[in-house]
């Protein structure tokens, strides 16, 4: 695994990542190729579309962890800020393949539903291969295990998403969640063909509501890489945080203006404090310098910081900055 391309601080967490996407991969292949060969030989609509689902989510790992990779290159003449908002990009495409995911399993659950598609629910397949039999066992061993092994993944991915601090790698996180809930209505609706012999409608009905949760995973995941792309500004209570940090160091009136701006999962900051006009150029930089290593310290989603120093009198005052 080289990482000779990437910023030195990023190796590790770059490294973390790609194993857990490695190991989310596999654990899908092995889980949904298992569920589309089973679902097709017993007529298993659930198992099936199941299977089919957790067998596309390796793309979305994918997208996940190249853009983890391509996030933590080292800055060039091309890219000087680094190349973190391609995670935020590999974030808007993952909440696209979410949201055709949902209009996947809507339109699906809609058609089974239709007059005429009984015969669609009953667990057999064309050749009229009944549910109880071993590979009926099989199936809801698969799905009882899918939401054992989704459940882990979903903690383990998102630790992952942590280290690397990336968007695209959270949203797979949740995905993986969704795909435990998508197994339960596997088991659910395969009980369904005990329960439901004549008509199990309980495969499409309980499609819905886990289509309803991969809209709500894809607009958040939408929503939070469009602010990052769109250098929207910090939460309140985190700038209240990183004013706290900076008071420890200059007092609240001699903070003349605080911007900052989300870059991907890490945020930017521009400062400007004002000084004794009679101070020197050696203690305007020693203050500059320990207000980045206090900010840097306090926060380790800190990209860089910008500190202005202006000397304290009217003319400087009275500037078009304000005070944030």
């Amino acid at each position: 695994m080289n990482t000779d391309n990437l910023e030195e601080k990023e190796k590790e967490p770059v490294r973390t990542a790609t194993i857990v996407g490695i190991v989310s991969i596999l654990l899908n292949l092995v889980l949904g190729i298992s569920k589309i060969a089973i679902g097709r030989i017993m007529g298993f609509q659930s198992v099936f579309s199941d299977g089919v689902h957790g067998t596309g989510d390796v793309l979305t790992t994918v997208i996940a962890v190249v853009s983890i990779w391509i996030a933590a290159y080292k800055k060039n003449d091309k890219y000087n800020y680094g190349h973190e908002r391609w995670s935020s990009i590999a974030g808007i495409v993952l909440s696209i393949l979410l949201f055709a995911t949902a209009f996947t399993i809507v339109s699906e659950a809609i058609v089974s539903l239709l007059p005429g598609q009984e015969n669609a629910r009953h667990g057999i397949d064309n050749e009229g291969i009944v549910v109880n039999t071993p590979l009926f066992w099989v199936s809801m061993g698969l799905s009882i295990a899918s939401v054992v092994i989704k459940e882990i993944m979903f903690y383990v991915t998102y630790y992952g998403a942590k280290k690397a601090h990336s968007t695209a790698m959270k949203a797979d996180a949740w995905h993986q969640r969704v795909d435990a809930l998508s197994s339960i209505a596997a088991i659910i609706a395969l009980c369904g063909y005990y329960w439901l012999p004549e008509d199990n409608i309980l495969d499409p009905i309980l499609s819905l509501p886990i289509a309803i949760m991969v809209v709500i995973i894809g607009v958040k995941t939408f929503s939070k890489s469009a602010r990052e792309l769109t250098d929207h500004a910090i939460p309140a209570e985190k700038m209240s945080a990183v004013l706290s940090v900076i008071e420890t160091i200059v007092p609240k009136e001699s903070i003349k203006l605080v911007r900052s701006r989300i870059y991907s999962e890490k945020f930017y900051l521009d400062l400007i404090v004002f000084m004794d006009p009679n101070t020197s150029l050696k203690e305007a930089d020693d203050l500059s310098d320990r207000i980045k290593q206090a900010l840097f310290e306090k926060f380790d989603d800190l990209k860089d910081v910008y500190v202005g120093i202006e000397p304290d009198d009217e003319k400087h005052r009275e500037q078009e900055e304000t005070r944030k």
